[in-house]
């Protein structure tokens, strides 16, 4: 059957509590997923409705009134800002790397965004949920950082983030079906490449690498980019058991 004649799920296709990924998390905190769409029907695996929103999408993905702005506040990160600007700036453009995609969120804004966004798990009314387009990639390294802050372990931040993998179809729907929207931008989900629509575990590998690389591993990365140990035992005390 055709895209254009599938129909388009009418709720989060990759959501999930991230406090599933580890024993030592507490549910109900801290949830993940794919861009909410309006007249969605409510996730029922999950607390629901969040209180607070980190919508990690660039401005041009997020063009209309966030859905859950009635019931949450919706803080807008956009993580990937001056990436692609970043990775492009050479003579001739790189081969496409997911990993490398990923690095280029550990730099300049991308790392601010990020270090906001550990502050507001860590702080902001919960649930909080973290979302971009599919909930993979912006929302995978986000998550990762938490969860490398809070100590799971890597083989558990990994197996969290490519559990999405196996949703990716259903995400595309969604996606193609928000990008045919008026006033959209098609070239959110066109001549993607091969790699953006899968969950590979070196992805997600190539940003724990770079976290552990820093003295104190990723808590010197948080506090080399703006954060402070009090936040990361606030985040500590919401997360863990």
């Amino acid at each position: 059957m055709s895209v254009e004649t599938t129909a388009v799920p009418d709720r989060l296709v990759n959501v999930r509590d991230v406090g599933a990924a580890s024993p030592l998390l507490r549910t109900a905190v801290l949830l993940r997923s794919d861009a909410p769409r309006a007249g969605d029907v409510a996730p029922a695996d999950v607390a629901w409705p969040p209180r607070t929103v980190l919508d990690l999408r660039d401005v041009d993905e997020s063009s209309e009134t966030h859905p859950l702005r009635g019931v949450a506040d919706v803080v807008a990160l956009p993580v990937l800002t001056g990436a692609t600007t970043r990775a492009g700036s050479g003579t001739q453009p790189a081969p496409f790397e997911l990993g490398r995609l990923y690095l280029e969120m550990l730099d300049g804004p991308g790392a601010a965004h990020l270090v906001a966004g550990v502050r507001a798990v860590a702080e902001d009314p919960s649930p909080v949920l973290v979302h971009c387009t599919a909930g993979k990639d912006r929302t995978g390294v986000l998550v990762a950082l938490v969860l490398d802050l809070v100590g799971v372990d890597r083989a558990s931040i990994v197996a969290d983030y490519v559990r999405t993998d196996a949703s990716m179809p259903q995400v595309l729907l969604r996606a193609r079906a928000t990008a045919r929207a008026p006033r959209r931008d098609t070239h959110v989900v066109a001549a993607l490449p091969p790699e953006l629509l899968t969950a590979p575990a070196h992805a997600v590998e190539a940003v724990l690498d770079v976290l552990a690389a820093h003295d104190d591993g990723a808590v010197g990365w948080f506090t080399a980019h703006g954060g402070d140990v009090a936040t990361v035992s606030a985040l500590r005390e919401r997360l863990r058991r």
